[in-house]
């Protein structure tokens, strides 16, 4: 087994650099990852859903690094790194605001605001609020 000392958020780095098509999809980067860790840890294809599943004597996954983690660390990357974002990048950005938005006011709720208040609500751009 090859070991090398590469970061996963320098992986993502050097994967959004390489790929545009990354960019606007996290799953097509954490494949590329776990198709690199494949080759490291010298696992085939026909083997890879069993050592993705498989845990050490510690009780960790250890082959494949976590796709909610790579998910997270490719997020940050594009917000550090303008130059890497996709093309989806801004929808995906109000989206995700909208989606707090819709998931913390409860309709029982907008009993407590006036007609003003929520029209004033309507207008902000959450994405300017950064």
């Amino acid at each position: 087994m090859m070991n090398i000392n590469v970061s996963i958020i320098e992986l993502i780095y050097n994967i959004l650099s390489n790929d545009k098509e990354t960019r606007d999809d996290w799953m097509l980067c954490t494949k590329e990852i776990h198709s690199i860790q494949m080759k490291l840890h010298g696992i085939s294809k026909a083997d890879y859903f069993d050592k993705l599943y498989e845990k050490n004597n510690e009780g960790e996954y250890h082959y494949f690094s976590n796709v909610c983690t790579i998910k997270r660390l490719w997020q940050k990357v594009q917000e550090d790194y303008p130059n890497l974002r996709g093309l989806t990048w801004e929808s995906r950005q109000k989206k995700g605001g909208q989606f707090v938005i819709d998931s913390l006011i409860d309709d029982s709720q907008l009993s407590l605001f006036s007609k003003e208040q929520l029209d004033e609500f309507a207008k902000i751009d959450l994405y300017k609020l950064e």
